[in-house]
């Protein structure tokens, strides 16, 4: 993405001859209200509509309040447009689009409410309760989402400023089946995904999402401004009235007449915030290195009511990679192959290795209260030479074969067990003394012939890889297999299972909980108004994506399940600042 400084502000949008250190200094601490019969600050701009970040979330509000007639600024505080967004596939997950009812899908709103909400608040669901047992919040955020999502999407279209094609798993060109399709609640556990696209109709990712909408900005007369850090908000009489600007140590202040709209990601990059809400270490993320949490704190110094900060949208890491840094470029999504198991410090397999990022990497979080333990804080993948050799090299996942330095090899499992404990021992003082059983060895052998027996009859008595449509395709997109005549397509009744080679070599990565971001914040309503601690909007300040407790809480409803909810409350924000009064 481009560096916009070079974006001009009008001459009737900018108080010119100002200067905002004497602003400042009359205002005093951040968030310090302006005060009745105070000078009015000296403002570096004047406009409608401030929205913080260029992400989805905010590319969304800033097309949208553009469009109906609000002079609107933008503010990345990083060098480049886009955040994590510019890094993602593209991806949106969108209920009953114009995709779908082209199909003659009936995407019905009581069924794809209840399916959201039995998957993000599943142990307060209650099919025959009022809002299915959900707080009213809650239900009210996630009917919006759906109530809303469709109209976002035939908006974002309409106006030129995003191309949008249904998704297709990009190469093999089928449907992708929703992340829980399985549920008796999800009556369309396809088809939901859409896609940022070239006006050719190829897929544009995520950086094609974030240059379109910025250009369509641009084209409008936005500024979009980077290297511009939102660091305090300005307000009267209870209302946000403006935002502090620090541009490379130069403090400065923009007035927003409307509102401000955050959606300015989460706190990924900030190590002090996710060891103070988080479970168990983040080792990596994902996010842009941008992603520190900066509404947190800038928006609970105006009473906004904060919650969710011990979720994230998870993804297993590489651990020795993510050691060395922790902005990673992916993540082990998930983990390729069908001759591999994950196993924990005992040795034993704890969860489906073929289900999706955000589920499978809960598994770390498991704490155990006899021995007061995380067993399961990091794994291990243990695979064979089939699985070594035969996954793709360009699949979009961390290397698996032998060459690449974070994996360890051995001829027997036994010598594997060894170099996988020495291997740790290099690492202890980073991850808690985490290390394996004494029995570790004589445990994996065991699970290992375990599971080769699920292999060859097609059933995973424990925890049934394969049985579910999301399985069987994924596991094809993420292994990318190069079958030559040696390793030929898995001839055993369930295509994720295969039995693990009677003799080596063998291989084994470490992986470790990370997230693609975090998604806790200040708490919104359904018009994406942040509240404050009493459950009231904060006038003139709204949030959305993954700077704001997320919507649909910790479910990652499909393919594209966080940037849906983000352009949707993107779009919620944008049109309800358009009510806000003048101020």
């Amino acid at each position: 993405m481009k560096n916009k400084n070079d974006v001009s502000i009008g001459r009737r949008t900018l108080l010119t001859g100002t200067t905002v250190l004497g602003a400042t200094a009359m205002l005093g601490v951040a968030n310090q209200p302006v005060q009745a019969g105070v000078e009015e600050p000296s403002w570096e701009g004047e406009f409608d509509v401030i929205c913080v970040g260029s992400g989805a979330a905010a590319l969304t509000a800033a097309v949208t309040a553009t469009s109906g007639g609000a002079q609107v600024l933008v503010l990345e505080k990083a060098p480049v447009t886009g955040g994590t967004t510019a890094k993602s596939g593209g991806v949106f997950w969108i209920p009953n689009h114009y995709g779908l009812k082209a199909q003659g899908i009936n995407d019905r709103r009581e069924d794809c409410i209840r399916y959201m909400c039995r998957y993000a608040f599943s142990s307060l669901y209650d099919a025959d309760a009022e809002h299915y047992g959900l707080h009213v919040l809650d239900f009210d955020k996630i009917a919006a989402f759906y109530d809303h999502g469709s109209d976002m999407v035939d908006f974002i279209r309409k106006s030129g400023a995003l191309h949008v094609r249904q998704w297709r798993m990009w190469d093999r060109n089928v449907e992708a089946p929703d992340y829980l399709e399985h549920v008796a609640e999800n009556k369309v556990p396809m088809g939901r995904p859409l896609a940022s696209a070239t006006a050719s109709g190829d897929y544009a990712h995520g950086y094609g999402l974030v240059e379109q909408m910025e250009n369509w900005l641009t084209d409008h007369r936005v500024p979009v401004l980077t290297e511009h850090a939102v660091t305090a908000l300005i307000t009267r009489d209870d209302a946000i009235i403006g935002v502090q600007v620090d541009e490379g140590g130069k403090l400065k202040l923009y007035r927003a007449r409307r509102g401000v709209i955050f959606g300015s990601g989460g706190f990924a990059h900030n190590v002090e915030m996710l060891d103070a809400n988080q479970v168990v270490p983040v080792y990596g993320s994902c996010a842009q290195q941008s992603a520190t949490g900066d509404l947190v704190s800038i928006a609970g110094g105006v009473g906004a009511k904060i919650g969710n900060l011990n979720g994230g949208w998870r993804t297993q890491v590489v651990l020795e990679q993510a050691l060395k840094n922790r902005a990673i470029a992916t993540g082990m999504f998930v983990p390729p192959g069908d001759s591999m198991i994950l196993v924990n410090r005992y040795g034993k397999r704890v969860v489906n290795e073929h289900r999706n990022y955000n589920d499978r990497t809960q598994i770390h979080l498991a704490y155990d209260p006899v021995n007061a333990e995380y067993p399961n804080q990091l794994l291990m993948m243990i695979y064979d030479r089939r699985t070594a050799e035969l996954v793709g090299a360009d699949n979009g996942l961390p290397p698996v074969n032998a060459q690449a330095e974070h994996v360890i090899s051995a001829d027997t499992l036994s010598d594997l067990a060894i170099k996988i404990q020495q291997r740790l021992a290099k690492y202890h003082q980073k991850t808690g003394h985490y290390t394996l059983d004494h029995e570790f060895s004589e445990t994996l052998l065991r699970t290992v012939e375990r599971f080769n027996q699920f292999s060859r009859s097609g059933k995973d008595e424990d925890f049934q890889r394969g049985d579910h449509a999301y399985d069987r395709e994924w596991h094809l997109v993420w292994g990318n297999f190069q079958y030559n005549d040696e390793h030929k397509e898995n001839p055993y009744p369930n295509v994720t299972l295969h039995p693990l080679s009677d003799k080596g070599p063998y291989h084994a990565i470490i992986l470790a909980p990370g997230v693609l971001d975090t998604n806790g914040g200040p708490i919104t309503n359904a018009k994406a108004q942040i509240l404050d601690r009493h459950d009231k909007p904060i006038a003139g300040l709204y949030g959305a994506g993954n700077c704001i407790s997320s919507p649909t809480r910790n479910a990652y409803v499909g393919a594209g399940g966080t940037i849906g909810p983000a352009m949707t409350y993107g779009y919620i924000a944008g049109t309800e600042v358009l009510n806000e009064p003048v101020r």
